[in-house]
């Protein structure tokens, strides 16, 4: 996609958060817009760009950070661009050391709005020293672009920090105070600092809801471009409070609604979008950015404006001595009769099933699953990401509902079924196995892998792929 430099045209490589040589090459090609496959040899890029360049800036950026990756074939590339700049008048090529790149998503709201934190991330000059010399605690990042935290911890022993399951051990660097380097890809995580071996939230990082409680977690740039907030109409996000005859309580949703909604006059379609096990309503928005990847896509012409409904699935019900656990029937019920009535009556939204989704990740791809199978004269697009047909939770799951997936009718009555997953996630074999129920069934979907595992970092693509499918 090129940008406008005045009157030049601009397009910016960040290459930071490429993993394969696959990957690269479809960036390439997507990024310098080349015919199809051309991107998959250095040799045609050369090409392309000499002869059909004219005035053109390429900005490259994340060279430092994949380094370690792809490595000398990260170098050919740079190579090929910067002999493409020798021989072609108009084409100019700038290489952004890691530092001046990351200064820019830094800045952006997208990353520095946090659901609770009193610290944001900053750049810190100091490639050789320890710390910084101010006494900011949290995210910061070194000149060569190295994720590290700065943390103070009184009187402490052992500090250590677990990300995806792996320790790193915090180096006191100076009285009370913690660091250690992150060598991390970019992307979201969510982080779990110990303290002398007890588990501590800090608030100079921010703070979200998952694994069933207020957890911290980090962003390590630079953020994909699809997620940060552009200059474009933005939505509005409303925090709503709804009565719940299924569990007898006050029960609460947010929702997106769509730039010029206040002006238009007009009904909208609407998509109810689920968190995944131990997350809440909030999580779409705060670790899933659905809000800004929604804002870019309507912006660029790629979607359909909607309401987007995110409530709390993690309805739980009492199971006898003072334990609590989750039950899926009750938010199925919540959603059918009293969320789905709530919203038609207080905004202005199509009624039809025909302009009404439903979609969710993980746990929330589950229940997804279920309600289409309950209830099929509600929905008539569903996506399941990082996601699953079945009902995987409980000794004896319910799969009821996929007695009515599984008939010949189905099939034709739905709009759109999305399914999507991470190649390396753990419920990759249950992937497959909806796979063949797929297959056994006749059901139509829209298959997608991604590179990645099982969270926000694949959900983000997820949902940016599944919305401009919709309502079209």
């Amino acid at each position: 996609m090129k940008e406008d430099r005045g009157h030049e045209p601009m397009i910016k490589l960040n290459f930071a958060g490429i993993r394969t040589r696959k990957e690269l090459h479809q960036y390439l090609e997507d990024k310098l817009q080349l015919p199809e496959s051309q991107g998959e040899s250095l040799d045609n890029i050369y090409d392309f760009l000499t002869m059909a360049a004219g005035r053109l800036h390429i900005i490259v950026e994340g060279m430092s950070r994949n380094h370690t990756r792809l490595g000398g074939y990260l170098d050919g590339v740079l190579r090929t661009l910067r002999a493409a700049e020798a021989v072609t008048e108009g084409l100019t090529l700038e290489v952004r050391e890691q530092m001046d790149a990351d200064k820019e998503w830094l800045d952006n709201p997208a990353v520095v709005e946090q659901s609770c934190a009193y610290s944001r991330p900053v750049m810190v000059a100091l490639s050789d020293a320890p710390v910084p010399v101010s006494g900011q605690e949290g995210l910061m990042y070194r000149a060569e672009g190295m994720p590290c935290l700065r943390l103070c911890f009184a009187n402490a022993a052992d500090v250590q920090i677990d990300i995806g399951g792996v320790r790193y051990p915090f180096l006191e660097t100076d009285k009370d105070v913690w660091t250690v380097d992150l060598p991390l890809d970019p992307g979201f995580y969510y982080v779990h600092l110990y303290v002398d071996n007890c588990l501590v939230l800090s608030p100079f990082l921010p703070i979200g809801y998952g694994h069933c409680r207020p957890a911290n977690y980090i962003e390590v740039g630079p953020m994909e471009e699809f997620c940060l907030m552009r200059d474009v109409p933005h939505g509005t996000i409303r925090h709503e409070y709804f009565a719940s005859a299924a569990t007898g309580r006050t029960e609460t949703c947010v929702c997106y609604v769509p730039p010029g909604y206040e002006e238009s006059g007009e009904e909208y379609p609407v998509l109810y979008l689920q968190h995944g096990f131990g997350e809440n309503e909030r999580g779409w928005i705060w670790q899933g950015k659905a809000n800004h990847i929604m804002d870019n896509l309507l912006a660029d012409g790629k979607a359909v404006p909607m309401l987007i409904v995110m409530a709390n699935g993690m309805v739980m019900t009492e199971c006898g001595a003072g334990k609590v656990g989750l039950k899926h029937e009750l938010f199925l019920k919540e959603l059918t009769q009293d969320l789905i009535p709530f919203i038609e009556k207080k905004y202005r939204v199509k009624k039809d099933r025909q302009y009404r989704a439903m979609a969710g990740l993980s746990m929330g791809s589950m229940q997804t699953s279920m309600l289409i199978g309950t209830y099929p004269e509600l929905f008539a697009w569903a996506g399941l990401f990082s996601g699953f047909l079945h009902n995987l939770v409980g000794d004896h799951p319910d799969n009821s509902h996929l007695e009515q997936i599984g008939k010949p009718g189905f099939s034709r009555s739905m709009r759109l079924l999305f399914r999507g997953m991470g190649r390396q996630d753990e419920f990759w074999k249950h992937f497959e196995e909806d796979d063949a129920f797929c297959e056994e069934n006749g059901l139509s979907c829209v298959r997608r892998e991604y590179e990645g595992g099982h969270d926000w970092n694949v959900w983000r693509k997820c949902i940016r792929d599944f919305l401009p499918m919709l309502f079209v």
